[in-house]
């Protein structure tokens, strides 16, 4: 009943009533409302037979709490929940939190029917966006446009610019050697990822790693946006409020960076200097083959949406940007700590490239096992996205790790439990390449999942494997990185869906090797 209506029948009810008396009705009857809402979300509703907190399933003020107020705990607490409760845990009124490693694939699979929920996707405010779109079949249509230039032959013909940046940040870490400076590897290496991405969306890179101590207004504009991202995924009216703020209002509240606001304008500026350079007649003019010259040479100008261009511009900008950035620097921290690692790491890529200066290649790196140890263990701890990603069950309802699941009700799996399940990962907080050295590691590789699996998997994860496979091998094959003055080995981090970093920044000092 809305709140119009309650007022209109108080009315008829009493010819003269006081503002008192209607506001009393009002209240009542909200409160009967409530009290009825939480009764059948514990009792009637068909998630109700499954295990958990009374308060999380009366309202999602419980997720609220552990998100907001204790700022990213809640994958924390849903392991005291499972532990208490067992494999799968209804977390809010809506959603079950499953923990059944075998059970990921069941979801996250080809031509599976479960789509993303859209109550969690919208808040990103990127609808047009591959990455966002929730229908299936319409996913699928555009998806299909975009891998030709993410597959891993469409990286390996733009495989020169990429070594092209990393020599670009060498050149920058023997400048910091040079004059005695502490060199900042999230400043550093983020500036790679950006201009690595920008120059394979756009032709043109953002030129980050040129700049003076690699100062970028689209990291602090990313950064101020995973700040709030759990702040507007529980109060979405806030969302909504700034959405519809200009954006010079928006550059008022954050001057440091505004946000998806800022994301968007960047896209938007960039598309449309790439425009300009087509010209009108759309040809492609790169020196190498881009995202958007090729949708753009691909598409009919008059029916070309500029929003779904620039949606789809952060999207891709962003993911490329934070993920690399992260997944490099847990892994050259754990490298660098551990004297045993970084001796093996080295004397195995000196003797794939006894010459300090030669380049490495993609595919070469990929064929040196400790090497691909290594990466397999940074993405393993750095996460990809560290919370879950929230699945809507066909309205017909699904067996999933033998549990049924209720139609039209959101399931949740995460790749923080998945990658510290204990029975498939022994000491599952070690870093340790070893792992994936033995004839059976090869099975466990699919439960590695930074990138997700099945048709929602990142688009990018060739371009990344590219990046991380090339930055590490010549990264420690050139340098040694000093991390003794740190005080902790491990990065302290919350989880706001992707994981954010709640420590010192990694530094280190560059020593470059001799031979």
């Amino acid at each position: 009943m809305s709140l119009d209506n309650v007022i209109s029948y108080v009315r008829e009810q009493a010819s003269d009533p006081s503002r008192a008396t209607i506001a009393a009705t009002v209240f009542g009857v909200w409160l009967l409302s409530r009290i009825v809402l939480v009764f059948y979300r514990l009792y009637l509703d068909p998630l109700s037979k499954f295990p958990g907190p009374k308060l999380a399933a009366a309202t999602s003020l419980y997720e609220m709490y552990y998100d907001v107020v204790q700022d990213g705990t809640f994958t924390w607490k849903t392991d005291e929940l499972h532990r208490k409760y067992g494999p799968i845990v209804r977390i809010s009124p809506h959603a079950l939190r499953l923990r059944k490693s075998s059970a990921y694939h069941e979801i996250h699979r080809m031509g599976t029917p479960f789509a993303k929920d859209i109550r969690f996707y919208r808040l990103f405010n990127v609808p047009r966006s591959t990455f966002a779109t929730i229908d299936i079949d319409l996913h699928r249509q555009k998806r299909s446009l975009l891998n030709p230039m993410f597959s891993k032959r469409g990286i390996l013909d733009t495989e020169f610019f990429i070594k092209e940046k990393i020599e670009l940040l060498c050149r920058r870490m023997k400048e910091y050697e040079a004059e005695d400076k502490i060199f900042n590897c999230h400043e550093g290496f983020a500036a790679m990822a950006v201009d690595i991405v920008t120059e394979f969306a756009y032709g043109k890179s953002y030129d980050v790693l040129n700049s003076p101590g690699f100062s970028c207004r689209a990291f602090a504009a990313f950064d101020a946006q995973h700040e709030l991202l759990l702040v507007l995924k529980h109060f979405p009216l806030l969302g909504k409020v700034m959405q519809a703020l200009p954006y010079w209002v928006h550059l008022l509240l954050m001057p440091d960076g505004a946000g998806m606001a800022e994301l968007e304008e960047e896209a938007k500026v960039n598309l449309r200097a790439l425009s300009a350079r087509m010209g009108t007649t759309m040809k492609k003019n790169s020196a190498h083959r881009t995202v958007f010259e090729e949708l753009l040479a691909g598409a009919d100008p008059e029916h070309t949406d500029p929003i779904e261009l620039a949606n789809e511009a952060m999207t891709i900008i962003a993911a490329g940007m934070h993920t690399v950035r992260w997944s490099i620097c847990v892994g050259m921290l754990a490298v660098a700590a551990d004297p045993l690692i970084r001796t093996k790491l080295y004397e195995e890529l000196k003797t794939a490239n006894p010459d300090i200066n030669a380049e490495f290649s993609y595919l070469q790196c990929e064929k040196l096992p400790y090497l691909r140890g290594v990466i397999l263990e940074a993405l393993r701890l750095s996460y990809g996205i560290m919370g879950p990603l929230p699945r809507r069950v066909p309205k017909e309802g699904a067996v999933i790790g033998g549990y049924h699941l209720p139609g039209n009700s959101t399931i949740e799996m995460d790749n923080y439990s998945l990658h510290h399940d204990e029975e498939i990962f022994p000491d599952s907080h070690h870093f340790w390449p070893e792992r994936w050295l033995t004839p059976e590691s090869k099975q466990k590789e699919k439960f590695v999942n930074s990138f997700g699996a099945g048709p929602r998997q990142c688009l990018g994860i060739n371009l990344a494997m590219c990046e991380l496979y090339l930055t590490f091998a010549t990264v420690f094959r050139r340098f040694e990185l000093d991390v003794s003055a740190r005080r902790t080995k491990r990065m302290k981090v919350k989880e706001h869906w992707l994981t954010i970093l709640r420590d010192e920044q990694l530094k280190c000092k560059i020593i470059s090797r001799k031979e």
